[in-house]
């Protein structure tokens, strides 16, 4: 596997991946709670990190980040 060290792109990457990860699950009631929250919380981190780059403010970025953060341990627990 090729190393990718543009962190955009490794979220980018990361999320594409998780989707790809749940299409090999089994369509059990269970696995799809936990199918979609893993999509959502994936793609959600993926997308705060490019809005955190075109915030202005360090505050606004720092902020931005820590929902990157938190989206990225959300995708963790699943």
């Amino acid at each position: 596997m090729e190393k990718i060290f543009n962190f955009e792109d490794r979220l980018v990457r990361f999320a594409g991946e998780c989707i790809f990860f749940t299409r090999q699950l089994q369509r059990l009631f269970e696995n799809e709670y936990y199918k979609n929250q893993l999509i959502r919380s994936s793609g959600s981190a993926s997308l705060n990190f490019g809005e955190a780059q075109g915030t202005i403010t360090d505050k606004d970025f720092i902020f931005k980040v820590s929902l990157v953060v938190k989206e990225l341990k959300e995708s963790r627990t699943h």
